[in-house]
């Protein structure tokens, strides 16, 4: 179903984090870009459609004050498009919240979540889990459970902090959203789906977790899908109601995405493995298994379809520089 294609090499190596690589089909420019976190900046690499094209990026976090200029420690990046048209990259550390312009030449916004002093346990609250909802809102959930919903105009530097929402009481793993429909995740595996109003965002149900980590999740046509770190895969109807369960990988899942065009699944964990799947809409969705490879000594920590149809993907791996990528 897909073949392994030529590796492109990034700067440095991916972190051991989770959603570790983003990716921007700018069709308008003629470019592919793709982004992974090393530590405290992004390597960036921008390759035109033919691929005659390469660029290279680095983008460090740092704090913006004069006094405060020490790096901090990335946990997520995540290219978002707004409904407004303006797409963003947006960026969690262990101090707050970055928002660059799409091709990370300039910051337009930051919001500390922590003590910027110190980077201790007990002072940080780190950001993890990017999403754009509504029209034109960025939502990041953080590591004291709250979810921070900022509103970002079609154009400039005006950004706000429209809402806080507090439905998690540990550290959110990640966030997906469907139009108004935004769905989060934490470390006990509990699941809330939130209802956008404008710049406001209500609970409308929540998916009880068993204590194993929610660590990624997509959501296509009212369809749930999470992934967690017993290695399963779960697809839940809008409402929360459970319609399948995979055993789907032999160690912790790392990322899921969903090509918006076709319902394809593809993820990615660390055994090793990226598999692909098709989910199967209805009154009880359910989802089928396509594909495997092993992408050999690798633990896998990203993975993106980098075409909305699904017909192809690239994966990153702890401590490895090469985007792998496969194609139908």
């Amino acid at each position: 179903m897909y073949r392994k294609s030529k590796s492109l090499a990034l700067k440095s190596s991916a972190s051991m984090i989770g959603n570790n690589l983003t990716v921007l089909n700018n069709a308008d420019r003629g470019s592919l870009n793709y982004a992974s976190v090393h530590k405290y900046l992004i390597n960036m690499v921008s390759t035109s459609t033919d691929g005659s094209q390469v660029t290279h990026k680095q983008v460090i976090c740092k704090e913006p004050s004069a006094t405060q200029q020490s790096s901090s420690m990335i946990m997520q990046t995540k290219w978002v498009h707004l409904a407004n048209g303006r797409t963003v990259l947006v960026l969690t550390s262990l101090k707050g919240i970055q928002m660059f312009e799409y091709d990370g030449t300039s910051m337009i916004y930051w919001h500390a979540t922590g003590d910027v002093s110190s980077e201790s346990s007990e002072s940080a609250n780190f950001g993890r889990g990017i999403a754009a909802a509504g029209d034109g809102l960025v939502c990041v959930g953080t590591q004291q459970g709250q979810i921070l919903v900022f509103d970002v105009p079609p154009k400039g530097a005006s950004v706000s902090l429209a809402t806080t929402c507090q439905g998690h009481n540990r550290a959110v793993c990640d966030l997906a959203a469907e139009g108004d429909v935004l769905v989060s995740s934490d470390e006990d595996g509990h699941i809330i789906i939130w209802k956008v109003f404008g710049t406001s965002v209500q609970q409308t149900a929540k998916i009880p977790g068993n204590g194993e980590p929610c660590t990624s999740l997509g959501i296509w046509k009212g369809i749930i899908v999470a992934s967690f770190g017993n290695g399963q895969i779960c697809v839940y109807t809008a409402a929360g109601k459970l319609t399948a369960t995979v055993n789907a990988h032999a160690r912790w899942i790392n990322a899921i995405d969903i090509a918006k065009e076709s319902g394809m699944v593809v993820s990615a964990s660390e055994d090793s493995y990226v598999k692909v799947w098709q989910l199967i809409p209805g009154n009880s969705p359910s989802i089928e298994f396509k594909f495997a490879e092993s992408v050999t000594d690798q633990q896998l920590v990203g993975v993106q379809f980098i075409h909305p149809a699904g017909r192809g993907f690239v994966v990153s791996g702890y401590d490895s520089s090469d985007l792998n990528f496969f194609l139908q």
